[in-house]
């Protein structure tokens, strides 16, 4: 009797801990800023979903923007792959919910506050190296 009891308090301990790690944000979740050419750019990951792109005082992306004239919002998907990270960026139509436009990429975490982020421009290719299109970006936030 003793023993299932230990036995309950240990599994239940594991159960806590283990959930605590569960939920941790990843280290791609937070605001970057990127320098190309002598343009400056954002990139944020919000810890909800949502990517918003910041360039010259313009803002795209986000729970809600307008793109042609049409609010919109842009969302991210992230899947781990071996050494990087697979990135789809994706912009719906926020009256339909239907899917106007993905743009397709990969990043790699080179430290907690730098990453290699390379973005096909192409809606169906993704790029498979970090040779070109890419750009090195800092944490800021």
């Amino acid at each position: 009797m003793k023993l299932l009891k230990r036995l309950s308090i240990l599994f239940l301990s594991f159960i806590l801990f283990s959930a605590f790690t569960l939920f941790e944000t990843p280290d791609y979740v937070g605001k970057w800023r990127g320098e190309d050419k002598g343009d400056i750019g954002y990139v944020t990951f919000t810890k909800d979903g949502y990517a918003i792109f910041e360039f010259d005082g313009q803002i795209m992306g986000g729970k809600s923007f307008v793109r042609d004239g049409v609010e919109a919002s842009m969302q991210y998907e992230v899947n781990k792959k071996e050494g990087f990270y697979n990135v789809d960026f994706i912009v719906k139509d926020l009256a339909t919910g239907k899917t106007k436009g993905k743009l397709l990429g990969i990043f790699k975490m080179t430290s907690d506050t730098e990453m290699v982020l390379a973005i096909g421009f192409d809606e169906s290719s993704r790029p498979t190296n970090f040779e070109t299109n890419q750009i090195i970006l800092r944490k800021i936030d």
